[in-house]
């Protein structure tokens, strides 16, 4: 077990996620238990966006007139693409971003305004997702967390054991905010804003040291499932889920803390640990 690595995925397997989401053509500002990659798969071609900003530094005092376009062009907010549907070219979708002329201040105040009336961490994100066939921003998305009744447990226990603890999410998360909450997990583990390829990557290099546990929830997490040793679906969180997920999963898990539970039978067994 002492080579043993364990990569989590953020939403849906270490937290649960709140999200407030708006549809930018009908002008609806609500709660949604739907990932933003499931409404990105529901477009032909588009892209989930997560804005490389704290709102409360950079977005918070801005004047709800404002553009969310001007502003980024002012600030120099850098966006990470962490989803794709189709054949879709990054630089195409950050001008189809700052060409937009609907998304105001306003609505980023709104939605995080929901959010923040939530029982959450103050660990919080702004996403876009855009339709690329249309060139046109579809959702506007505040994001934030709140861990899982067992997550602080498992990671105390997983570091007594001496197993080495990775975080592997899509979701803005910065490792000096996160790690106050997750003391276990060291804070050059930790990783925000992934892609799927971004996680498959990190299994894959851990591959060269570790047996790698990876434990994720959604499509996104699929690359990281083929390439890990051990693939653990958590079904915390009522997902869409598409069929290959389960296909090439070992373990399905409705509790965090039963993580703990399958390395411990893995070892007894020697199943590839």
């Amino acid at each position: 077990m002492r080579d043993l690595a364990v990569v989590f995925d953020g939403a849906g397997v270490l937290y649960a996620s709140f999200r407030i989401i708006k549809n930018i053509d009908r002008g609806i500002t609500k709660r949604s238990r739907v990932s933003g990659l499931s409404c990105t798969d529901r477009l032909e071609k588009g892209a989930m966006v997560i804005l490389k900003t704290r709102y409360d530094e950079t977005l918070a005092k801005e004047e709800d007139s404002k553009l969310l376009s001007e502003v980024m062009k002012e600030k120099k907010i850098e966006i990470r693409v962490i989803y794709k549907r189709g054949e879709i070219d990054d630089e195409e979708v950050l001008a189809t971003i700052l060409n937009d002329r609907r998304i105001k201040l306003k609505d980023v105040h709104e939605t995080m305004g929901f959010l923040k009336k939530c029982d959450i961490l103050p660990v919080v994100g702004v996403a876009l997702i855009v339709e690329m066939a249309s060139k046109a921003i579809k959702f506007l998305i505040a994001g934030g967390i709140k861990f899982f009744p067992g997550t602080r447990k498992l990671l105390k226990e997983l570091s007594q054991m001496d197993c080495a603890i990775f975080i592997a999410s899509g979701d803005r998360i910065e490792p000096e905010e996160i790690s106050v909450y997750l003391p276990e997990v060291p804070q050059e583990n930790i990783f925000g804003m992934m892609t799927p390829e971004d996680k498959r990557d990190l299994v894959r290099k851990l591959k060269d040291r570790h047996k790698v546990i990876m434990v994720g929830d959604d499509r996104n997490d699929y690359l990281a499932f083929c390439e890990s040793d051990i693939a653990v679906l958590s079904l915390q969180e009522a997902a869409d889920r598409p069929s290959e997920i389960f296909e090439v999963t070992d373990f399905r898990i409705k509790d965090i803390i039963e993580v703990k539970k399958i390395i411990e039978e893995l070892e007894e067994h020697k199943c590839g640990i």
